[in-house]
């Protein structure tokens, strides 16, 4: 078949169900048991900023979609916009991926007038290790691998026993209603020395947690940790439990684990991760996953392994670089 006989439009709310079962085709083909509901489609593509109609491309032949992008360049200053995009395995000869990339590409330089002049501007995209179309698609548009990404998992046969809290520090109950703009802060302040990292103004960051965990059914207030210093009331960290992994029911998911820079380097973290895994326990959940930037800044894949947790999927990002100039985005400590 070729590029003429297919549909190619804008994706729509109604194409959740078919997009989600190219992806899970896409998964069963490279040997991944993780599975997504359109649930989960549908609450990504309602983030705010985010525009289905002018932000996607998808590729039909009939009722089944062969091919999808969706191009993400919701931030202020969009230097690195991203490109999710994936073709079903019964067309992976049929070129689509081509098609896809150039989409991409041609939406990337449409917010090149968005950023300062003198920034550094790259597109990113992804694949997951060993998923040699999507690799080799991606290398042949002119993509480099530039980082890796880990799938990171405790498999628990026993309730953990928690390690205390440092000295000087207990954990309160977070309020959604009232807390969510003191979470927003910690958070912004704990990854502020993330790779990548480029702040956003405060209020978009507000809305953006707003709109997924006031939605996300798997967000549950209880497995959100506020650990706070006794001496000043300050939250000093946090870490936002959910009751289970989009990607597989049986796992409780680790989405935020964080420490304001002032309070590293006292167990805080490690404290956190054991007490949200002994809840998870309590739930019926014997494992737990957390997703981690395997090169991390802060050397947080050390961190989780020390927890007992191990990588068991790897996932390498793309990067291809439209415009020379000034790295705006964070890439060493301080």
């Amino acid at each position: 078949m070729t590029e003429g006989n297919f549909v190619k439009r804008p994706l729509t709310l109604n194409d959740a169900a078919a997009y989600v079962d190219t992806i899970n085709a896409i998964a069963e083909q490279i040997g991944i048991t993780d599975r997504i509901q359109a649930e989960s489609a549908l609450l990504e593509w309602h983030e705010p900023g985010f525009d289905l109609g002018s932000s996607s491309l998808g590729v039909f032949d009939g009722a089944l979609l062969a091919g999808y992008a969706t191009f993400w360049a919701t931030a202020e200053t969009p230097v690195r916009p991203g490109l999710h995009w994936g073709v079903h395995p019964r067309y992976q000869a049929a070129q689509l991926d081509g098609l896809l990339l150039r989409w991409g590409q041609e939406q990337a330089e449409g917010v090149i007038p968005r950023c300062p002049p003198e920034a550094r501007f790259s597109l990113r995209s992804g694949a997951h290790k060993g998923h040699a179309f999507a690799e080799a698609a991606l290398q042949g548009a002119g993509f480099h691998e530039s980082r890796s990404f880990y799938d990171m998992e405790i498999a628990m046969t026993e309730r953990p026993t928690p390690t205390p809290f440092p000295a000087g520090i207990k954990l309160r109950p977070y309020c959604h209603e009232r807390d969510l703009p003191l979470l927003v802060d910690v958070v912004r302040d704990a990854f502020s020395d993330h790779f990548g990292y480029i702040e956003e103004p405060f209020e978009k960051d507000l809305a953006l947690f707003r709109h997924w965990l006031d939605n996300d059914p798997h967000f549950d207030p209880e497995l959100l940790l506020f650990p706070v210093a006794e001496s000043t009331g300050e939250v000093v960290g946090c870490l936002i439990g959910l009751t289970q992994d989009y990607r597989d029911p049986a796992a409780g998911f680790v989405d935020t684990v964080g420490v304001r820079r002032a309070y590293r380097r006292r167990g805080l973290a490690t404290a956190m991760l054991q007490h949200s895994f002994a809840m998870f326990w309590d739930r019926g959940k014997k494992k737990a996953h957390l997703d981690v930037d395997g090169e991390s800044l802060t050397n947080a894949v050390a961190l989780y392994e020390r927890v007992g947790m191990r990588v068991y999927r790897r996932y390498a990002v793309y990067e291809k670089v439209l415009r020379e100039g000034v790295e705006l985005a964070k890439v060493a400590l301080e």
